[in-house]
């Protein structure tokens, strides 16, 4: 799994799910949670979508704002949780 493929995916899903499709400028670091992109309930469904995208579930001890504060740490945490299993 490579890092550009993870990030792709992240913001693919976060454009289309969360934000329906609404062209919002959204980069690799833009702030989440600061800009509110997404909340608690999306963060839930963002947790759903790795799991089925790439089989890697996300320990409740993991979400934090520090890992959800862009696209680029959601990916880092995404890549971690991989290599550790």
């Amino acid at each position: 799994m490579q890092q550009s493929e993870v990030l792709e995916a992240l913001k693919a899903y976060i454009t289309n799910e969360v934000l329906d499709g609404k062209d919002i400028g959204l980069e690799t670091t833009t702030p989440l949670l600061e800009w509110g992109v997404i909340n608690s309930l999306e963060i839930v469904k963002v947790l759903n979508f790795i799991w089925n995208q790439f089989g890697i579930e996300i320990p409740a001890e993991k979400v934090t704002a520090e890992h959800f504060k862009d696209l680029v740490s959601l990916t880092h945490l995404v890549l971690g949780i991989a290599k550790e299993s």
